[in-house]
């Protein structure tokens, strides 16, 4: 990395940005340039490393604060700073520096530490500053960034699982690799839920490996509905079915099924299918499948069974909009 950048100016954010604003412009950003949605695009390749670069250090606290001090200093004659990856035996990040025409480092080092080059705890004067930084700025391994990503599935998919194939980016030491995955999906994923896959994130030089999210997304069916773990479907019936009562076949996520039609059933009406919805991802009891029925006249009606119609309408009278008189005037 280098602090000729202007990392804050790559996220489009100000300096006095909080992490949460960094976090969500970094997100926006690595989606726009992520190389899977742009193959074979150098530009946008290079755009993509920038971005993670400087996120790498924006949002990191004490890699942040040592950037906003010596980001600068290079530009002074004689200054210098420069920031490397420690050897195994150190880990984290050690920055190395050049004081001359640099005043006030002590200031510098009181601000960003909490102490001077002066009185310290188990130093003594005669310290110099590059070990006291040195020792500062090892960090503890730590666990490497988690990674986020959408996937598509169909509806079948959702709802009895499967195993999905997916190409992954990385970027370490500014080069992007890219890792093939077959992941499971478990019955039941909705629309928001995330499958974690443990260390499939990114790495550091010491510490453990980030983990991948990937947060799903259903493309929605052409007949099947679903409302959490139930499934909705419209099936149509004839007046004479609706009338006479009948016993049909309709579909659900298994194959055919029997439903029985009542007499004289209401469009609207939704009849139950115990069992024949989604399983649950907790508990793996499925949920129910609910058949609405929509009453459909026929497309043509000769002259004798318009007659007929008449007569029975002529024997059987009833008003169905009875109901909405007190709201008439």
């Amino acid at each position: 990395m280098t602090s000729t950048k202007d990392y804050y100016k790559i996220l489009g954010v100000s300096k006095t940005s909080t992490k949460d604003e960094i976090k969500k412009a970094y997100r926006k950003l690595a989606r726009k340039y992520h190389p899977d949605h742009n193959p074979d695009d150098k530009t946008a390749e290079e755009k993509f490393k920038e971005v993670q670069e400087a996120n790498e250090v924006l949002s990191d606290d004490d890699k942040r604060k040592a950037y906003d001090m010596f980001g600068s200093a290079e530009f002074r004659p004689g200054g210098r700073t420069t920031w490397r990856r420690a050897g195994e035996q150190q880990g984290g990040y050690e920055y190395s520096y050049s004081s001359s025409d640099f005043p006030g480092f002590e200031d510098i080092f009181k601000d960003i530490f909490g102490f001077g080059g002066g009185v310290r705890q188990g130093r003594s004067r005669g310290d110099s500053f590059r070990d006291i930084f040195s020792n500062t700025a090892r960090e503890a391994p730590r666990k490497g960034r988690d990674l986020e990503y959408q996937i598509e599935i169909d509806f079948d998919t959702a709802i009895r699982g499967g195993v999905r194939d997916i190409s992954i980016s990385r970027q370490r030491n500014g080069q992007v690799t890219t890792e093939k995955l077959s992941v499971k999906i478990p019955a039941g994923v909705d629309n928001g839920s995330k499958i974690r896959i443990q260390g499939k994130g990114e790495s550091t030089a010491r510490g453990t490996k980030g983990d991948l999210y990937l947060r799903i997304k259903v493309k929605p069916h052409s007949l099947f509905k679903r409302k959490n773990d139930d499934i909705y479907v419209e099936v149509p019936v004839s007046i004479y079915e609706a009338a006479l009562g009948e016993n049909i076949d309709v579909p659900t996520i298994d194959g055919t099924a029997k439903v029985s039609i009542p007499k004289g059933v209401q469009s609207g009406t939704k009849l139950r299918l115990k069992g024949k919805g989604v399983p649950n991802l907790k508990t793996k009891r499925r949920g129910d499948q609910y058949v609405e029925v929509k009453i459909v006249m026929p497309d043509k009606i000769d002259e004798k069974e318009r007659k007929k119609f008449q007569e029975l309408a002529d024997s059987n009278p009833y008003n169905p909009r009875a109901g909405l008189n007190k709201y008439m005037k």
